[in-house]
């Protein structure tokens, strides 16, 4: 036995599940946990060396990602546990705070993403159809419940909705009192309020189930940190909310999404008076029929702004592309805490947005169980090394994982993606995300209403 594993065994660090296969290059990770010396190293015919890159890429990785699924079934089921681990040792979060641990801790073999993946998917695909049927089965019947009272405490917002408003928010129904009926006001614009402002009008339903609230107004794409306030009026599925990188902080900027077009989230304004003065000055534009009433608010609105000092500039995109570590496949991107030193806190997906999007296509147009079968095997390396990430602290890669295959809108990939940000808003002290999307996950629906109460318009 050699010196070096002598001194491996007598190391009371904890050692690294990886092994001499561990690529993690970070400081903090070297310290914490413990590595067997390296064997000899291959060397190619030019002598170069090589060690284990999980990114690199190789001809026949497909092949291995089939080839292999047994091991990376036993990888990806230990990194589960691994995961959640290190979410309670670095959070010191409670074991009952994670859903997951049932799974984990149960003496039954717990499931890895693809083959819950592959379970989802027996029998064919869902049509859209099929998805809204299924989910109106929670809706409310709205002469079935009593409403807020419309000068309740502004705390009823933060105890429904999980979030505090910023003070933007109350100025802009402030602004909009002063003038006439707030919502025959907006009707005449094509707008209506929705989500938190219906305390004001007397709307917001009283109800026991209050996780019902989470998907109150909550489009089929919008992702935790999106919050609705507003949606055009009528069939349309376009809406603007707040967009705040954590729970606890106040918004970053005003953005819009079409959830009938795509997952697209567009910042709009850094306030709700930029975000409705966009709104109007396009609906001038497209809508003749409503010009001169738009106009007339937007003049109010000017004034307005000026006076409360709220600016009515577009949203400075190069501003928000400093802060996030990358676009994400919503487009608005992700701010997580990062040591560009260290590069601890985030590294890439294994696989390129473009590809991944290849393949996302390729599984919502499958015919086959065979076929879809094929292209969640070619998906797996990107769901195993995502956790992989987390495990190493990266967790930004894990919360950019989640939010693309939510943002895939696929049935087949529902649980994948729910793992992924159950686990990466946990460890990134986001508890409230957390729970908002495990609500949306289990009553995610489509269509313009996206009200709890039946008959709601």
């Amino acid at each position: 036995m050699s010196e070096e594993y002598k001194d491996y065994q007598k190391d009371t660090r904890r050692a690294c599940k990886y092994g001499v296969s561990c690529y993690q290059k970070n400081p903090e990770h070297q310290k914490q946990f413990k590595h067997p010396p390296p064997s000899k190293t291959k060397t190619d015919k030019k002598g170069t060396k090589h060690r284990y890159e999980p990114y690199r890429k190789t001809k026949n990785i497909k092949d291995e990602a089939t080839t292999q699924n047994d091991d990376e079934s036993t990888i990806s089921d230990n990194l589960v546990t691994g995961t959640l681990d290190e979410a309670r040792k670095l959070e010191g979060i409670a074991e009952t705070t994670l859903d997951l641990k049932d799974n984990v801790n149960s003496e039954e073999k717990p499931k890895t993403s693809i083959e819950r993946a592959v379970e989802d998917s027996k029998g064919g695909l869902i049509s859209a159809t099929e998805e809204i049927t299924d989910s109106n089965k929670y809706l409310i019947k709205s002469d079935s419940v009593s409403y807020y009272d419309k000068d309740a405490d502004k705390s009823v917002i933060k105890n429904c909705f999980l979030v505090d408003m910023p003070e933007d928010f109350y100025s802009f129904y402030e602004f909009l009192s002063e003038i006439e009926s707030v919502e025959k006001l907006l009707s005449g614009v094509n707008l209506q309020l929705i989500g938190p402002y219906e305390l004001f009008l007397g709307k917001l339903p009283i109800l026991d189930d209050k996780d019902l609230y989470l998907v109150h107004w909550r489009f089929f794409y919008d992702v935790p940190e999106f919050q609705a306030v507003l949606k055009k009026k009528g069939k349309s599925e376009f809406h603007i909310g707040y967009f705040r990188d954590d729970p606890k902080e106040k918004p970053s900027f005003l953005a819009r999404n079409d959830s009938s077009v795509d997952c697209t989230i567009t910042p709009i304004s850094e306030n709700i008076f930029g975000a409705v003065y966009w709104f109007l000055q396009n609906e001038k534009k497209t809508s003749p029929f409503i010009a001169v009433a738009c106009q007339k608010l937007i003049d109010k609105l000017k004034k307005w702004a000026e006076e409360k000092k709220y600016s009515l500039e577009e949203y400075n995109i190069k501003k928000r592309m400093q802060k996030t570590v990358c676009r994400t496949f919503h487009n608005a991107g992700i701010v997580v805490p990062y040591n560009k030193k260290s590069q601890l806190g985030y590294r890439k997906l294994v696989e390129s947005d473009n590809n991944i999007k290849k393949m996302f296509k390729s599984l919502k147009e499958a015919k086959t169980q065979e076929q879809k079968d094929k292209i969640l095997s070619e998906l797996q390396p990107v769901i195993t090394f995502a956790s992989i990430a987390m495990d190493e602290c990266d967790f930004g890669t894990g919360l950019e994982a989640g939010v693309a295959l939510f943002c895939s809108g696929l049935k087949e990939l529902e649980n994948s993606a729910l793992t992924n940000l159950e686990v990466a808003y946990t460890l990134l002290n986001r508890e409230e995300f957390r729970k908002i999307i495990q609500v949306h996950m289990k009553h995610r629906r489509k269509g313009p209403d996206m009200s709890i109460l039946c008959g709601s318009n």
